[in-house]
């Protein structure tokens, strides 16, 4: 089996055929465990994870504490991370991470840490991806191959937090190519690419981004050429290239059709909107952006999905814990009255303390578990960085108010705002600053509200609507003017820095385009893009020509 174990990842059905010709029968005990696993193992490649899962769990059962198991609970979790079955991830992450504390296996920690490593970031536990990220880069016996890796994922994750520089990316790459992984290479190259791109230093991202493209092409993987493609536009337009920006932007969007990689797109769409906006295309910019919208909502939405699948993940698996602590007190409360039987009296307050005990940790229990639920729907409804409600949540809630509104035959106005040059706040002062601007601006309309009349939310982006109970087009145009001026008067030296926050309006009515959410959007929409049109910083209503833009 020997030969099977070495072509297992290089060549899976050479090593499925040398493993059909085993005779079982002629296995000791521990042969049959490790033939069991190789079976498990290659039944992967033939795309049935449930079933491959099932032959996992029951060699489980058989297999003892050992070197064996700990691959048999690294693979199985590396098949259940990739199904999204949460709670058997949070599961066998924790059995794997205990035994590798109970079993002498030196030689198997580096792979085990690589599948702990990859889960934990997956589920967005950075730190403690990052410990087993210092594990294997500091383990005596980890290959090459396995410190590169590692390496290139702590690259990663730091980029992220803004906690890297850039000889960590050389260091990487120096590391991966004495390593021969081509892969990792590039994949640090385009990193260091962005690292360059974030810190503005355009100079450095254009010496190196020749060598990384030429990378990238080399790497048959989708998701990585787009995202560097997408960051190579954003290179080209911040040097003033805007046509060689747009045709890699529009790059980005052939090389993905189906939509897979979401992130790489929105970079291209926002691009490809601004671009097309500054050369006064605002239909061609409105389609883009349209799109962009539709791709943002759908991320987040994912991202929330994601969230609330692994909070509900967690929780069951605490809320087991818990079952089976209180299971494990019962049986030893039953155990103590039948060895205690003749001290009838100490039993019989022992029983009643217990009982007291799991009343007050069911109660305990039921308090976390309302709080859990009342957070996530919080995350579910609410934009996580100003805290006003969610695209989705402030459609859903719209749609409620336009239906009673439709009912008592009252107007409802919807204001559409968008802050100016938000981009370049964001290119001049860092992301950071544009954060506590958009937190600012919604501070600031907030003030301008009535509780239970007015409801805000965050569109996308920069892009911020306000629905108005009973009111018509020309009291919400006022309410606008307010707002802008509001907007406009932010003092900012408070962020550390001196410059102006405008935005611009676009307002409608019920009484204009129906009681239809999709058809006031789209009214709004077009005011706002008017607005956009005739110099930013105003505030325009629908008029039924905004459809001429």
């Amino acid at each position: 089996m020997a030969r099977t174990e070495a072509l297992r990842l290089s060549d899976p059905s050479t090593a499925m055929g040398l493993l059909s010709e085993v005779d079982q029968n002629s296995l000791n005990q521990a042969e049959r465990l490790r033939y069991r696993y190789l079976e498990a193992y290659l039944s992967t490649f033939n795309g049935d994870l449930d079933h491959t899962l099932a032959m996992y769990s029951a060699l489980l059962e058989d297999v003892p504490e050992s070197a064996l198991r700990i691959r048999v609970l690294t693979s199985m979790l590396g098949v259940a991370s990739y199904k999204k079955n949460w709670r058997q991830s949070f599961e066998l992450a924790g059995s794997l991470d205990d035994l590798l504390e109970q079993v002498r296996a030196p030689e198997r920690q580096p792979e085990a840490y690589k599948g702990l490593l990859v889960f934990y970031n997956n589920v967005e536990q950075q730190d403690i991806a990052l410990v087993y990220a210092s594990r294997i880069l500091n383990h005596t016996l980890a290959t090459k191959e396995s410190k590169c890796f590692a390496l290139t994922m702590r690259n990663e994750i730091n980029l992220k937090r803004q906690a890297v520089n850039e000889n960590a990316f050389y260091d990487a790459i120096s590391l991966c190519e004495s390593a021969k992984q081509p892969y990792y290479v590039t994949f640090n190259n385009v990193h260091l690419f962005e690292f360059y791109l974030e810190q503005q230093e355009l100079d450095k991202a254009q010496i190196i981004a020749q060598d990384a493209l030429r990378k990238v092409n080399s790497v048959d993987f989708v998701y990585l050429r787009s995202s560097f493609i997408a960051a190579y536009a954003r290179l080209k337009a911040a040097m003033g290239d805007t046509e060689e920006a747009r045709k890699l932007a529009l790059d980005v969007l052939q090389l993905d059709k189906a939509e897979q990689f979401q992130e790489s797109l929105i970079d291209a769409y926002q691009l490809l909107s601004t671009l097309e906006a500054d050369a006064g295309n605002f239909a061609q910019a409105y389609a883009y952006l349209t799109t962009l919208n539709r791709l943002e909502a759908s991320f987040h939405s994912e991202q929330v999905a994601k969230s609330l699948a692994l909070q509900q993940a967690r929780f069951d698996l605490k809320n087991k814990e818990s079952q089976i602590e209180l299971l494990d007190k019962k049986n030893q409360l039953l155990s103590t009255e039948s060895e205690l039987v003749q001290e009838q009296v100490q039993s019989m307050i022992m029983a009643l303390g217990l009982a007291v005990f799991a009343v007050i940790a069911l109660l305990f229990w039921s308090y976390r578990t309302r709080r859990l639920q009342n957070r996530l729907r919080h995350l579910a409804t609410t934009d996580a960085l100003t805290g006003v409600y969610n695209r989705g949540h402030f459609a859903e809630r719209s749609q409620q108010l336009i239906s009673k509104a439709s009912d008592n035959s009252q107007p409802i106005s919807l204001i559409f705002f968008d802050l100016d040059h938000f981009k370049r706040i964001n290119d001049t002062h860092g992301h950071q600053i544009g954060d506590w601007v958009l937190c600012e601006v919604v501070k600031t309309i907030e003030q301008c509200c009535i509780a239970n009349k007015h409801l805000v939310g965050r569109i996308g982006g920069e892009e911020f609507g306000i629905l108005m109970d009973n009111t018509d087009q020309s009291t919400a145009l006022a309410f606008a003017e307010r707002c802008r001026e509001a907007i406009n008067t932010i003092d900012t030296h408070f962020s550390g820095f001196n410059f102006n926050i405008s935005a611009s309006f676009g307002v409608s009515d019920t009484r204009q385009v129906g009681y239809n959410l999709d058809n006031l959007f789209s009214a709004s929409d077009l005011a706002l893009y008017q607005s956009k049109k005739y110099g930013r910083n105003q505030v325009c209503g629908y008029d039924g020509s905004a459809s001429d833009l």
